[in-house]
């Protein structure tokens, strides 16, 4: 009897140690973890403590990165990490601290929540911070007015990104009725690090000047401005307003060059649509009657082109964009060196 037992006994632990028929094993966890000086890592995550991240990366094996330098951690979907590894190519993945824009223009790729950076050129200085994975703030602030941005959007598949969003300025001085604003959409295709975006917007309208006159009243007093020469009084009480709209179209692209090297460019198109509106009951008085103020076709359009360098320091964390802009019209055109310092945060 006591041999039976020890037998069915025997058989238990044998079956027991064999795995179940159709148990999954744990899926893998693909992180991307975001250093202070602004570089990140990504791969398996095989171990999180008080004092360090182990992880399994492509090129490096398995890697300890210590807590203390460690800012944040983020989850990666099975496919994009996937996509990241053939698109680097055999290069060490280090992902890009600011992808979400190009020298200015911003992408379809969004801040991850709480990810923010701090951006200057001197003229204009910016500040965003992702609220969420898919809401973007700003802030904008120079030498002639302040203002805010919104960048709303998300990931539509493995390679494509969209978002939408807007920004507002106003001057210090008055010189502006009204605050300006400017509206856009994009499309991004491919990665953090290889893509390219383009970009519609318009803006808010502008006065451009009075057109032709309609109705208008002359006082009948002469004026001596000097000996032999006169002048009347006119009231304008009908006229027509000119406006304009600036309508843009935005390629950017970037692509890394190397382990903490990026190349930029980023090109617009801007078409000045112009209308007209009728106004009356007003009660414009001149000196004399200027011309009528017709559209210019030659300031209908222009363009702006730029390209260069984005380059990383791995000692402060830094991101320095080194670039030229040209802008060329119908009857003018220049060119000017870009430069710009980042800090993410």
């Amino acid at each position: 009897m006591l041999r039976v037992h020890f037998l069915a006994l025997s058989v238990l632990f044998l079956f027991s140690s064999i795995p179940l028929i159709g148990q999954d094993s744990p899926a893998p966890e693909y992180v991307r973890v975001l250093m202070y000086d602004g570089t990140s890592r990504m791969g398996e995550l095989l171990g999180n403590n008080e004092d360090e991240i182990r992880l399994e990366t492509e090129q490096l094996g398995v890697i300890r990165i210590p807590k203390y330098l460690v800012k944040g951690l983020s989850t990666i979907q099975a496919k994009e990490y996937e996509q990241l590894i053939a698109a680097f190519e055999g290069r060490e993945m280090s992902l890009n601290p600011q992808s979400s824009r190009y020298f200015f223009a911003p992408s379809g790729i969004q801040l991850r929540a709480g990810e923010g950076y701090f951006q200057s050129n001197i003229a204009l200085n910016s500040v965003s911070l992702g609220v969420t994975d898919n809401i973007t703030i700003g802030g904008l602030l120079s030498f002639a007015g302040a203002g805010g941005s919104l960048k709303i959007g998300k990931q539509l598949n493995e390679n494509t990104y969209a978002s939408f969003g807007g920004i507002g300025f106003m001057d210090y001085y008055g010189e502006l009725d009204r605050p300006i604003g400017l509206i856009f959409a994009n499309m991004t295709w491919g990665t953090e690090d290889r893509n390219i975006t383009v970009n519609l917007g318009t803006g808010t309208k502008i006065e451009s000047g009075i057109g032709e006159f309609h109705a208008y009243t002359t006082d009948s007093t002469e004026y001596d401005w000097n000996p032999g020469q006169y002048y009347y009084t006119f009231t304008v009480t009908e006229y027509d307003q000119n406006w304009v709209r600036p309508l843009l179209v935005n390629i950017s692209g970037m692509n890394r060059i190397s382990e903490n090297r990026w190349f930029i460019t980023e090109n617009y198109w801007v078409q000045n649509l112009r209308y007209t509106t009728r106004i009356t009951g007003a009660n414009l008085v001149y000196s004399y009657l200027p011309s009528n103020n017709q559209f210019n076709p030659q300031n209908d359009g222009f363009a702006i082109l730029s390209m260069g360098i984005r380059n990383l320091s791995t000692r402060n964390g830094w991101l320095w964009d080194y670039g030229m802009v040209g802008v060329l019209g119908g009857d003018f055109g220049f060119a000017a060196p870009w430069v710009s310092a980042t800090l993410a945060f």
